[in-house]
């Protein structure tokens, strides 16, 4: 099984344990997918293992401080490696904007660089639908001051939506995530302006990509229970 679907389906699945269990593995040398041979890969799946728990433990700031700045320090290493990859500046512009969600008093540093991340990452690959929507959750995460904004990361995420919809089929070469996220987030958007139709329309579309994402699945028994 790739990484990548092994990180995608513990984290539907909100397990955390085998998230940490597979990050130790791979910082080991240890995982066996052949995406995470190469240094480059290995660091951005680090990363987005990082960012995923960290999204999973949002609420404990001990606890997801920690991944996020692993994140940041594994998408630096690959920004090494290749320093045009929009896919790492966007992941990066994300974990950092999360840190200062997390920490409003480390804001200053990290909001700023998470905004120039998210820039050059939009102005590389407009088009690229996990960019649009780490920019979206990234407009999101960073306080107003420094760049937050609730009204661009709905338009992004609704861009990045949009995006995975043109996608047919299993998407070519690596990375390939982020559709489930983007319809389940879209739809909270919705939700959240009594959109509740449209929520349904969008969480159907996660559900068919990841049956087992607890979070949509969730979001539809409520919307279902009215």
């Amino acid at each position: 099984m790739r990484i990548e679907k092994r990180i995608e389906r513990d984290y539907f699945q909100q397990n955390a344990a085998a998230l940490r269990s597979l990050a130790a593995g791979l910082g080991d040398g240890g995982a066996a997918a052949p995406e995470a041979k190469s240094g480059k890969w290995r660091s951005y799946y680090g990363a987005l293992l990082a960012y995923r728990l960290a999204l999973l433990s949002r609420n404990d700031v001990a606890r997801a401080w920690p991944y996020t700045d692993r994140c940041v320090h594994q998408l630096n290493r690959v920004l090494v490696i290749d320093t045009g990859s929009a896919e790492a500046m966007a992941l990066q512009s994300a974990c950092l904007a999360l840190q200062s969600r997390l920490d409003p008093w480390r804001s200053p540093l990290a909001a700023p660089l998470s905004l120039m991340r998210i820039d050059k990452a939009l102005r590389l690959a407009p088009d690229n639908p996990r960019v649009l929507l780490l920019g979206a959750l990234a407009a999101g995460d960073r306080p107003g001051f420094f760049g937050g904004d609730a009204r661009q990361s709905f338009t992004l995420m609704r861009r990045a939506a949009s995006a995975f919809e043109r996608q047919s089929g299993q998407p070519r070469g690596l990375p390939g995530w982020g559709a489930a996220d983007a319809f389940t987030d879209l739809a909270q958007e919705y939700l959240l302006r009594g959109r509740a139709v449209a929520a349904r329309n969008v969480l159907e579309r996660a559900l068919l990509v990841a049956p087992d994402f607890a979070a949509a699945r969730q979001m539809m028994a409520r919307i279902v229970s009215g």
